[in-house]
């Protein structure tokens, strides 16, 4: 069975703060066992507060990040590609402080810097560099990193599956694994359930949400299949469902594209989900 739960990017506009706090409560109110911090910039994430909560919550605690044009590690200035380091190694320690052993996202480029051009054999080597340096910072404190592909129209350095294998290969470091997001693959791989075993014992983390952004059951991705697949391949890791909520559409619109309601309030959005997920899971684990 896997163990299921929210990101935060339900509630929050793309950066956890503190006058969000009070999301992990909600998290756990709504039946969730795990929770996603989503982290754009980590200097301003409430880790005290944030890892008291955790305590009292139970929650298993997560970390997700989109890097950006300031921090990409593709980026030719090194400045830039430094930048990216700091963030990561940033994550890492709020990672470790919270007792979460798991960081994920687009955390290998810079999420909408779109050159116009195939990617290159130089840009691989760039985010390589900067992800060994980063690996081994995380190695040290026993976090597993997770690279997450992403639709080409975000990114063109990981978009499969097979690319994300291909980019763990040549960083070379043991604790990289693979994280899927169901939205993305649904635009990016020709057969998802198969993405999920050509994975096998690399996949560590999956986002959950349905192939028009809506809550799972509410498109076309084949939850059945898809969680076949999982359970084929001895995946019980975390998974959250990792969308954008109905209550603050409008101020999250010019960041997501998002603007279709799927359910009245965030609340609604996240009991659908949850509810659906776990008729899936009965009739697939049990």
């Amino acid at each position: 069975m896997l163990r299921l739960g929210y990101d935060t990017w339900l509630w929050t506009k793309g950066n956890f703060e503190h006058k969000y706090l009070w999301v992990i409560r909600e998290a756990k109110r709504l039946g969730g066992n795990v929770i996603d911090f989503a982290v754009s910039d980590h200097t301003a994430f409430p880790t005290e507060e944030a890892a008291a909560l955790i305590a009292e919550t139970g929650l298993e605690p997560v970390t997700s990040t989109t890097l950006l044009a300031h921090n990409n590690p593709v980026s030719p200035l090194p400045d830039v590609r430094a930048k990216a380091v700091e963030s990561m190694k940033g994550l890492i320690d709020i990672t470790k402080a919270l007792g979460g052993s798991l960081t994920a996202g687009v955390n290998y480029a810079g999420s909408g810097c779109l050159t116009g051009k195939l990617r290159t054999r130089q840009e691989l080597e760039w985010s390589a560099e900067c992800m060994r340096e980063v690996a081994d910072y995380a190695a040290e404190r026993d976090i597993v990193i997770a690279v997450e592909p992403v639709k080409r129209f975000e990114c063109h350095i990981i978009n499969r599956a097979e690319q994300a294998l291909e980019y763990i290969e040549l960083v070379g470091r043991s604790n990289l694994g693979v994280h899927l997001d169901c939205f993305h693959m649904n635009i990016e791989e020709p057969d998802i359930p198969g993405a999920v075993e050509l994975c096998g014992d690399k996949l560590k983390y999956m986002h959950l949400v349905d192939s028009n952004r809506g809550a799972p059951g509410q498109g076309h991705i084949p939850w059945l299949y898809l969680f076949k697949a999982l359970k084929k391949i001895g995946f019980n890791g975390p998974a959250t469902f990792e969308t954008f909520g109905p209550d603050d559409i409008e101020d999250t619109y010019p960041i997501t594209m998002q603007g279709q309601k799927f359910a009245e309030t965030t609340a609604d959005l996240c009991e659908k989900a949850m509810r659906y997920l776990n008729a899936v899971q009965t009739i697939v684990f049990d």
